[in-house]
């Protein structure tokens, strides 16, 4: 008998270091979420600075840049957008997630795969954007 209380209270001690490594994991989980929105939305202000120096170039009459160069901070502007209601749709279904089937969470865990992966894309067309505005700036000064 006292073998079997053993066992239950070494299972009881398992499970709670268990839903405490669960607990982190989902604290970590939910962190590097906060930290991707954080990222986006300073991505967002970068792009419309960005759209600025592009709109500027097209409208300064002395340089000549074709105004469709304008969609390269309008694609990045739009990539983001979409990322946002990615990201706001994986938390409005996060917020049901106790009520969910395993197939479901899964689905869930994919989408916020994705939108990580949409994120570090939209940071890639930054730095692409950014090159861009540098190389048509360079371009009409020399």
């Amino acid at each position: 008998m006292e073998k079997d209380d053993e066992i239950i209270t070494e299972a009881e001690k398992t499970l709670k270091r268990v839903e405490k490594i669960e607990e982190k994991a989902e604290h970590s989980l939910h962190n590097i979420e906060k930290y991707f929105d954080r990222i986006n939305d300073k991505l967002f202000s970068y792009q419309l600075f960005i759209l600025a120096g592009y709109i500027s170039l097209v409208v300064i009459p002395n340089i000549h840049i074709h105004p469709l160069w304008l969609l390269i901070p309008f694609f990045c502007i739009i990539s983001l957008i979409c990322v946002d209601y990615n990201m706001m749709e994986y938390h409005r279904k996060f917020s049901k997630i106790m009520e969910m089937s395993a197939e479901q969470r899964n689905q869930i865990s994919e989408k916020s795969n994705k939108a990580t992966f949409q994120s570090l894309v939209v940071m890639f067309e930054s730095a692409i954007s950014t090159g861009v505005l540098f190389w048509l700036l360079c371009k009409t000064l020399y």
